[in-house]
């Protein structure tokens, strides 16, 4: 029975090719518009290497220092390391806090010790928390150590490009290379990173005590050169770690003369930080998802629509087709069924090639989807999810099945002569 519904099926589709054409095209346009939008916001939120915990994890990017007397405004920016030292590091909420000082408008020059080869990257300055809260994928070596990061020692991990820039292979580990004119110690080598990695994403990564910036701050320490990453116990909550950080903050405060430390509606998930991060005001959550809510819902149901019409033209096509089968004998249940299972070819072939198209729309559109604060960015296959397709086919398949079904049910209902005679 399935075999003789699947000749028919495509028999269906050489005999209506304008309208099968329109049809899967329809379908096929739909999904691949719905995982083009989902994939870019997974890129943004999701958790992928290295940031698997980006559930978990909490972001405490900026603070302001206001006048304890007067309530003024004196700086507003990223986070002394005073501050960190007193409010961040020793939080009990949270399993790994992490400083970071990154430069993102600057490249920093690296160069082979008899300076014949370079290569200009980006570079994170931070501490050995930051690999426990981050996974990357070590093709050689380890991260610097607490002994490294304590005593200042100058030790890098590289990227693989730039390990093939400066040695001519990942094999790097324990020669010497120049950052800045510093002599710096190689001790690992990662896979490159995707910079959809917002806050792990470099090309080389010391310990901020190997330089100068994380002595510098300003506002009695609230101001400084540092962002601050935490990751959140099991079990323990984000209203949890949110009272303990503002405990501590107002500790930290009670100590200061002129100035106090003000980090509003911090610490972020990866979602405020995304849509919110750097700035003042709190995140509109609700608002940017009912955006997102009502883009995917006209993207669908604009296109489900138009194709409910085609596929009840078709239908109204048939009846006499129908009508004559129903006079050999087949039952109503028989008709209705191979109308559902004919459409449910059309939309799985549909669905398919959106799918295929989806994938073909980020590779073409990349210079303009796949570009971050960071630069140009490649996807992960962790940034692919099949739940969403799932989604947005199931969706299509109702309104096609349901354009196909009900006019089905109708036709089985109609007298055979008068089906046979329309």
């Amino acid at each position: 029975m399935i075999k003789q519904y699947l000749k028919q099926a495509f028999r269906l589709l050489g005999e209506n090719k304008l309208l099968s054409v329109i049809s899967i095209i329809g379908t096929a346009l739909a999904i691949c518009m719905v995982m083009v939008i989902v994939i870019l916001y997974i890129a943004k939120t999701a958790g992928f290497r290295p940031e698997v915990n980006r559930d978990r994890t909490y972001y405490l990017s900026v603070a302001m220092s206001v006048g304890k007397d007067d309530g003024r405004r004196l700086s507003f920016g990223s986070i002394g390391l005073p501050l960190i030292r007193e409010c961040y590091y020793p939080l009990e909420c949270a399993e790994v806090t992490t400083a970071i000082i990154r430069d993102r408008w600057n490249n920093q020059s690296a160069l082979s010790m008899d300076g014949l080869k370079s290569s200009n990257g980006k570079v994170i300055q931070t501490d050995p928390a930051f690999w426990k809260l981050f996974s990357f994928d070590f093709i050689e070596g380890k991260p610097f150590t607490e002994a490294d990061f304590d005593s200042g020692i100058r030790t890098v991990v590289l990227s693989e490009h730039v390990a093939r820039a400066l040695f001519g292979s990942e094999r790097a580990v324990g020669k010497e290379m120049k950052l800045n004119f510093n002599v710096f110690r190689v001790c690992g080598v990662v896979k490159d990173v995707s910079r959809f990695a917002n806050t792990a994403w470099a090309e080389m990564w010391i310990p901020y005590t190997a330089g100068t910036e994380y002595n510098t701050y300003w506002s009695e320490g609230i101001n400084g050169h540092f962002n601050c990453c935490v990751l959140l116990k099991e079990g323990v909550t984000e209203e949890e770690l949110c009272q303990e950080v503002q405990s501590r903050i107002a500790k930290f405060n009670s100590t200061l003369s002129d100035c106090k430390a003000d980090i509003g509606y911090q610490p972020n998930s990866q979602i405020m930080e995304w849509l919110n991060g750097g700035n003042e005001g709190k995140a509109d959550m609700a608002g940017a998802f009912l955006r997102y809510g009502i883009i995917l819902f006209i993207l669908l149901l604009v296109p489900a629509f138009n194709l409910s019409g085609i596929t009840l033209s078709r239908m109204r096509k048939r009846i006499a087709e129908l009508g004559v089968r129903r006079a050999f004998g087949a039952s109503k249940g028989n008709i209705i069924g191979q109308v559902l299972f004919e459409n449910l070819v059309f939309t799985l072939v549909g669905g398919l090639l959106g799918l295929c198209f989806s994938y073909v729309a980020i590779w073409l559109l990349r210079d303009w989807l796949l570009v971050t604060s960071l630069g140009d960015a490649g996807l992960s296959g962790g940034m692919l999810n099949g739940y969403v397709f799932l989604a947005a086919f199931l969706f299509c398949l109702v309104m096609n099945l349901m354009s196909a079904g009900i006019p089905a049910w109708r036709v089985s209902q109609v007298n055979i002569i008068d089906s046979i005679n329309n």
